[in-house]
C-alpha cells in the first residue's frame, strides 16, 4: 500500500484470464515485480506495480512480458494484451477495464479453452536451393563463372543479375511449394494465422491454434513434412504460446 498522499504506481498489463487463474510461479514481471491479479466478475487481469513506466521499451522487458504470457498459457486460456500496456496507478481496473467488456472477454476466453499457440517458419535451404538453381539454369551457372575470382566492382551488373535469378526462382517455388503444405497443416489445426515472409529464402511463416490433446498429432504432421522437404527445406517449430495472434477483436 502506498504512503498516505503519496500517488499510487502505475500498472503494466499483461493480459486477460478467468478470475480464479493460477499465477505462474516462476517468471518474474517487467521490472522484476511480483505479479498479481485484480478480478471483476468472471474474469481477471494479470498486472504488475511499476517503479518507472518510462524504463519498458527494453529487450528483457519485453522476453519478461513473453515469458509471463506463455507460463500463464500453459495451464489455462489468456487473451495477451500488447507489449507496454500500462494503465495509470489511479485507474480502478476492475471498472475501468474489466468490467466493460466482460462478457466479450469470458466468450473469447471460452472459445481459447483446452488449446494452445505454436508458431511455425519454414525456410529453403539456401545452398541446396542455389545447387538447384545452378545445375537447371544455364545462365546463372555462366554468371557464377564470370563471377569467380573477380571483385564486387567488377562484376557488379552480373551479381545483380545473378541476385535478381536467385530472388525470383525462389519466390516462384514458395508460391507453388507453400500451399501443399499449408493445408496439411491446417488439417491438423483450429486456425491458423499467415505471417508476412521477409527474406526470399522464406517458404512460410505461420501461427496455428492447436488443440492440447492433439499436439502429439499435430507434431507428428510437422515431423513428416519436415522428412519429406529435408532436402530443401528447413522447419522450425517455437511454442506452445500464449495464442497472441488469435485474440478476437473486441
Amino acid at each position: 500500500m502506498s504512503e498516505e498522499g503519496a500517488p499510487s504506481a502505475d500498472r503494466y498489463l499483461y493480459g486477460i484470464v478467468r478470475a480464479g487463474a493460477e499465477l505462474p510461479t516462476g517468471p518474474d514481471g517487467v521490472q522484476g515485480n511480483a505479479l498479481a491479479i485484480v478480478e471483476s466478475g468472471a474474469v481477471a487481469a494479470v498486472v504488475t506495480e511499476l517503479a518507472d513506466s518510462g524504463m519498458l521499451g527494453t529487450p528483457e522487458a519485453l522476453q519478461n512480458h513473453s515469458v509471463v504470457l506463455d507460463e500463464l498459457a500453459e495451464k489455462q486460456p489468456v487473451l495477451p494484451l500488447a507489449f507496454g500496456t500500462v494503465v495509470p496507478g489511479d485507474t480502478d481496473i476492475a471498472e475501468e477495464v474489466l468490467a466493460p467488456q466482460a462478457e466479450a472477454f469470458a466468450e473469447a476466453l471460452e472459445q481459447l479453452s483446452g488449446c494452445t499457440q505454436f508458431t511455425l517458419r519454414i525456410t529453403f535451404d539456401r545452398d541446396a536451393i542455389l545447387r538447384e538453381i545452378v545445375s537447371g539454369n544455364p545462365e546463372v551457372a555462366e554468371l557464377r563463372e564470370r563471377i569467380s575470382g573477380t571483385s564486387e566492382d567488377e562484376t557488379r551488373n552480373e551479381r545483380i543479375r545473378l541476385g535478381e535469378i536467385v530472388v525470383t526462382t525462389m519466390e516462384s517455388w514458395r508460391r507453388t511449394e507453400a500451399p501443399p503444405i499449408l493445408e496439411q497443416i491446417r488439417s491438423a489445426t483450429v486456425e491458423t494465422a499467415m505471417r508476412e515472409v521477409g527474406q526470399a529464402e522464406d517458404v512460410a511463416e505461420v501461427a496455428v491454434l492447436v488443440r492440447r490433446d492433439a499436439i502429439d498429432e499435430f507434431d507428428s504432421v510437422i515431423e513428416e513434412l519436415a522428412e519429406a522437404n529435408r532436402e530443401r527445406m528447413r522447419f522450425r517449430l517455437i511454442g506452445p504460446q500464449a495464442p497472441y495472434d488469435f485474440v478476437p477483436e473486441m
